[in-house]
């Protein structure tokens, strides 16, 4: 996992990168230099908005053209967390939904552990029965308000694989928002590689040298 995530900054580093050596090498060539590219840019700005904002900081330096890679990222990661996490969301309401029509449950004011505890027992007298032989008597049940008694074991089968799929969707959410924090840092790296390549490309003289019969002109940028 740590090395995939390794492999999706640098992706996004790498292809950025690409571009914006195209872009200078363009500007080089085309001997075009706006005033307000002429302007010195703070790296750590830079570095703070897209840590905050990916692509921000991009936008900052006026190359939303990177940013907006980090940006679409940015957009496409949260909606994939906040579709996970409410899917499993969905499963584990249907999974109740279920235990009331073939358990008998009353959902109202239950704590998590008696939703998973049902899945695991036919009935609150066998769990019951099981946590007095472990000498558990903290953990048992008060029947009346704790009732459950599924209609067959392959219910409680069918409620235990709806709860499961229920959790692995919320655990794939998670490593979405991984990858969410990974993005905020690709982008924030990538902003401080601009900022440095940009103020580099503004260091640049321009002069002439005495030659017979004229002058010759140089223009030298420092990268």
């Amino acid at each position: 996992m740590k090395n995939f995530l390794l492999l999706f900054v640098a992706f996004n580093i790498v292809v950025a990168g690409d571009i914006d050596k195209f872009k200078i090498r363009e500007k080089i060539i085309s001997g075009i230099i706006s005033e307000n590219e002429k302007k010195e840019k703070s790296e750590a700005v830079a570095f703070g908005l897209s840590l905050i904002v990916p692509g921000l900081g991009q936008a900052y330096l006026e190359r939303f053209d990177v940013g907006r890679y980090f940006l679409a990222s940015e957009i496409s990661l949260w909606l994939v967390y906040f579709g996970l996490n409410e899917y499993g969301r969905w499963l584990n309401n249907d999974a109740i939904n279920f235990a009331v029509i073939r358990a008998g449950i009353d959902p109202n004011g239950k704590p998590d552990d008696f939703f998973a505890n049902i899945e695991n027992y036919r009935s609150v007298y066998d769990y019951n029965l099981r946590k007095g032989r472990d000498r558990d008597y903290e953990k048992l049940y008060d029947p009346e308000k704790f009732y459950w008694w599924w209609d067959s074991e392959q219910s409680r089968q069918r409620y235990k694989d709806i709860r499961i799929k229920s959790r692995a969707f919320r655990y794939y959410a998670k490593f979405s928002f991984v990858f969410i924090i990974a993005n905020h840092f690709a982008s924030a790296i990538d902003a401080l590689i601009l900022a440095k390549r940009q103020n580099k490309s503004l260091n640049y003289k321009f002069g002439f040298i005495p030659s017979s019969p004229g002058l010759n002109f140089y223009l030298k940028f420092d990268f």
